[in-house]
């Protein structure tokens, strides 16, 4: 989190017509314009991976290949690599213990004066200068001992055993610079039609109702949780008698993917339910849907 000590002493640069401009001056220029970024990006941002930077890495394998990418390091400096690289593990056979030692895959941001010079210029009677410079950051192995925590943008981890790696490449100690849009949550309701709704046999016998519930609208990336349950009435009058029956079972989950799942409704067995009431049954309930009841499925899903 930056500090009030954090802020910059900028001056906010002036021209004027017929001003003599030195090199000083732009470059002052580009000084201010880069500080204010920085300050944004450490103030109202956090620090750690934007984009890319995805490292591959199989057991056995002496190189590691790391792809370009943006990151932001604590400090609000941009890093950024353009072009894929590739870059061979640290020659180290083991640990003081002699299992595989770990080292850690880091970017960091590189000063002007190390980057490399990409173009220079004659001056108009004076030597000539350096106008462009790379903007390529230090793709280096560290131990753990040498990260500069937010400094060193941590890429991955590796166990090296003889000179390789001895486990595929991890990934889980890389920290995003966005933050989690997780858990993302959302719901619906549907009326399937009578038709819709199939009978679910066990050993022969019908013992629940399903349906396939479409869930694209939602958007889901990855398969949710799912939670589902049944609105509507659960009794039945029976003409001309007028006897009543109910239909008492519970709500469950299955062939869950990203756009849809199949809702299935088990029907309690037996001849009289704790109310008195005779039960229908998931042949007799299938019957009914459409007419004495209306079934409507809630379901809502949660991703992450």
């Amino acid at each position: 989190m930056s500090t009030v000590q954090d802020i910059p002493e900028l001056e906010r640069i002036q021209f004027f017509t017929g001003q003599r401009l030195t090199a000083v001056d732009l470059s002052e220029l580009q000084r201010a314009n880069r500080e204010l970024r920085w300050l944004h990006n450490r103030s109202l941002h956090g620090w750690g991976i934007g984009l890319g930077f995805g490292v591959t890495g199989e057991r056995g394998e002496t190189a590691v290949t790391v792809a370009p990418g943006y990151a932001i390091d604590c400090r609000g400096r941009e890093i950024i690599l353009t072009e894929p690289l590739t870059l061979p593990v640290p020659a180290v056979a083991a640990d003081d213990s002699g299992a595989a030692a770990a080292y850690y895959l880091t970017a960091t941001y590189k000063e002007d004066a190390s980057q490399d010079v990409a173009e220079r210029r004659p001056g108009v009677c004076l030597p000539s200068g350096t106008v462009r410079v790379t903007e390529a950051p230090t793709i280096a192995w560290r131990p753990v001992g040498d990260i500069e925590d937010g400094v060193n943008i941590i890429l991955a981890k590796a166990s090296i055993l003889n000179c390789q790696l001895d486990a595929p490449l991890s990934l889980d100690v890389r920290r995003p610079a966005r933050p989690s849009q997780q858990p993302y949550l959302a719901a619906n309701q549907v009326e399937p039609l009578p038709d819709q709704w199939t009978l679910k046999l066990v050993n022969g016998d019908p013992v629940a109702l399903t349906t396939t519930v479409d869930t694209s609208a939602a958007r889901f990336a990855v398969t949710p949780t799912y939670f589902a349950h049944i609105i509507g009435p659960r009794v039945v009058t029976l003409p001309p008698t007028g006897q009543q029956q109910v239909a008492i079972g519970f709500t469950a989950v299955a062939d869950v993917s990203p756009d849809r799942f199949t809702c299935e409704i088990y029907l309690l067995n037996g001849d009289v339910a704790s109310t008195g009431f005779p039960l229908l049954s998931a042949t007799q309930v299938k019957e009914h849907l459409g007419h004495d009841l209306h079934w409507t499925i809630a379901w809502m899903g949660v991703e992450g």
